[in-house]
């Protein structure tokens, strides 16, 4: 039995109404792929976060705070994963006449499965949370998303709202796990799927989660790949436990890392951590728009 099958198997219940919540990446692809190959039939409708809505500060404002906080290297390969992905999806469509590539992008998973696809600057928002509320949704499931959830938000599910995050948490909450993994030296990580449960980030019970060794060789890029995967791999098992109260650990504070600071990228480089390879982002988008790809092997960023 294929991964899709036995995701599909295990999540035979009466989750049948799913909306997700993301933010366009590029490294996350090959996960969001693996999402609707699974879920697709369910997924009626999807959430795509604004990144540089001005509800953010605007993309102005965003730059300057990331370029003080970060540095340049960092804001510009957190820059360029955010709007490479959006750039593919138009080059995808442009030339969807060829056929369909290994990796679809978005708005071409939503389109292929009948879903209705909603760009947002607040999911919090009076009118977001009316579109929820008209949908119904048995589950929302975030992945890779920068918007935080109050609970008028996290109610409106009927089984409630599971978050999708690269590490075996409680450790390394926050939005840049594998790279704290790689600076702290760890040889292993994994995905965790967990309940939001109210405003704070990455906590809340947990469902499921799938280890992964981590190689300190490999990029942040291609490590949050597998991460991504490891979690969308154990989606289903969690949507089942989500609908029948099942859970591995009660909530767990944890420890919250933020975005690193210039001297700590800096510091970073230094003992070999490497952001993203170059071989790595072409191999992505390759996948992403020419469907020959799929003879070459695209079947590796399948776990």
């Amino acid at each position: 039995m294929s991964d899709s099958e036995t995701n599909k198997s295990a999540s035979a219940d009466d989750v049948q109404r799913i909306v997700l919540c993301h933010l366009e990446s590029l490294t996350c692809l090959p996960a969001l792929n693996r999402v609707f190959d699974s879920f697709g039939d369910r997924i009626g409708l999807v959430l795509v976060s604004r990144r540089f809505d001005t509800a953010h500060g605007g993309f102005f404002d965003q730059l300057v705070a990331s370029v003080r906080k970060s540095g340049v290297r960092m804001t510009f390969w957190l820059g360029f994963d955010l709007i490479s992905a959006q750039v593919v999806a138009v080059v995808a469509r442009l030339l969807r006449f060829m056929g369909r590539p290994a990796l679809e992008t978005l708005p071409a998973l939503a389109r292929r499965h009948g879903a209705v696809l909603v760009e947002i600057g607040d999911i919090n928002a009076t009118a977001t949370l009316d579109r929820l509320h008209a949908y119904r949704p048995d589950a929302l499931v975030v992945m890779n998303f920068d918007q935080i959830l109050r609970p008028p938000a996290i109610a409106l599910p009927r089984l409630g709202a599971i978050n999708i995050h690269p590490s075996l948490l409680p450790d390394l909450r926050g939005p840049c796990p594998v790279f704290w993994a790689l600076v702290e030296g760890r040889t292993a990580s994994g995905a965790t799927v967990h309940r939001i449960e109210d405003a704070r980030i990455d906590a809340g019970t947990i469902l499921r989660q799938a280890e992964r060794p981590i190689d300190a060789r490999r990029c942040v890029a291609e490590i949050n790949t597998d991460l991504f995967l490891a979690g969308a791999g154990v989606l289903g098992e969690a949507l089942k436990d989500l609908s029948s109260g099942r859970a591995v650990s009660a909530p767990a504070a944890g420890q919250y890392r933020g975005f690193p600071t210039r001297a700590e990228v800096a510091a970073a480089r230094r003992a070999g951590v490497r952001l993203c390879r170059l071989w790595y982002a072409i191999r992505l988008i390759a996948a992403a728009v020419l469907p020959s790809y799929r003879r070459n092997g695209s079947g590796r960023f399948r776990q």
